[in-house]
């Protein structure tokens, strides 16, 4: 019996890891066919239509992408290519803000999004110095690119261990109710598992607030 159940463990964990890998595999060729539909769209452009599309490539990124890391140094021939400072803000501000929407757990490219900070922080200061309105001039622009680096290297990301803490305990008071609803809510009612339950959904339901607030 014990053989069995062992078996019967081993079997479920195996089917789990197929679908988990089968779900993969969908979701990274249907990312890829986006990647490839975009990135057509991209190459049939130009200018600003162009950024679009290969914002939308950055978007629909998946590990080891080809088409993502093509789609990036594409961005950065075009941001340099721009004659006016407005262009080029916008064509590097896309291209950073593309690659911080697609992070997870670790940040994809960072190295590309630190080569560029500098660029749009220069860019930035020398907006705000030519509208006319600002009456700004060419000696506040150190003052202006030291507050756009500031604002570009604030890290504004959330916790990773309250984030973490956050799902744990979420997960934690949808099974203390299970576990009421199953053990504690029978016929009779059970006052331990019922008192049990409560205690933990109780626990958790605080852990996940706290986590929201911190995280």
């Amino acid at each position: 019996m014990t053989e069995e159940r062992h078996f019967s463990y081993r079997k479920v964990i195996f089917i789990s890891l197929i679908v988990l890998i089968v779900i993969f595999i969908v979701l990274s060729i249907r990312l890829a066919f986006y990647q490839y539909k975009h990135s057509n769209e991209a190459f049939a452009s130009k200018d600003i239509e162009k950024v679009k599309a290969l914002e939308r490539v950055i978007l629909n990124h998946f590990p080891l992408s080809p088409y993502t890391k093509r789609a990036i140094n594409e961005l950065l021939t075009m941001c340099e290519k721009f004659n006016e400072n407005d262009e080029k803000l916008y064509c590097y501000e896309t291209l950073r803000s593309s690659l911080i929407q697609i992070k997870s757990f670790y940040q994809p490219y960072s190295e590309v999004i630190e080569r560029i900070k500098p660029k749009i922080a220069d860019l930035r200061a020398r907006e705000k110095i030519a509208w006319k309105y600002n009456n700004l001039n060419v000696s506040d622009y150190d003052r202006l690119y030291n507050e756009q680096m500031a604002i570009l290297n604030y890290d504004n990301s959330p916790s990773l261990p309250w984030s973490a803490l956050t799902i744990f305990s979420l997960l934690g008071w949808i099974g203390s109710v299970i576990f009421m609803i199953l053990k504690g809510i029978t016929k009779p009612v059970n006052k331990r598992f019922l008192r049990i339950g409560i205690a933990m959904y109780i626990v958790f339901f605080s852990l996940w607030i706290l986590g929201l607030w911190k995280a």
